[in-house]
């Protein structure tokens, strides 16, 4: 199974009217989470100057074809990643799973990849 030609054709899916497939300049960091049970990929694709990540809710089939042919797993973490010399962070989005708030980091260094930071939701009570 050859990667680039899978994020291709899931570019292809998913791009609206208002995106074409050819404004598209690159695509960036990728990796595949598995939250509840649930698997998610999630693209990082450049348009022009802009940097934006797709999350698609895929099966756990497509999950293991991505992961054996080389996207790795989103690292999720308690806390917020923060800039260090030589390493940017940046705050792409988030995404509700359940009684979380995923936020999508993007970690720009040598390399290039999301880190997703797990957040739970507050419980609204009304008086």
């Amino acid at each position: 199974m050859n990667f680039n030609h899978e994020l291709n054709q899931v570019v292809e899916q998913m791009s609206s009217k208002e995106t074409l497939i050819n404004e598209i300049s690159g695509i960036g960091a990728s990796c595949i989470a598995e939250i509840n049970g649930m698997f998610f990929l999630l693209i990082e694709i450049e348009i022009g100057n802009l940097e934006r990540v797709f999350v698609i809710r895929i099966s756990a089939a497509l999950a293991a074809q991505l992961l054996s042919s080389g996207v790795e797993l989103c690292e999720i973490v308690n806390r917020i990643p923060t800039s260090t010399p030589g390493t940017e962070v940046n705050l792409i989005c988030a995404f509700v799973v359940g009684e979380n708030v995923f936020l999508v980091f993007n970690i720009e260094n040598d390399t290039d990849e999301l880190i997703l930071v797990r957040v739970p939701l507050c419980t609204i009570i009304e008086l």
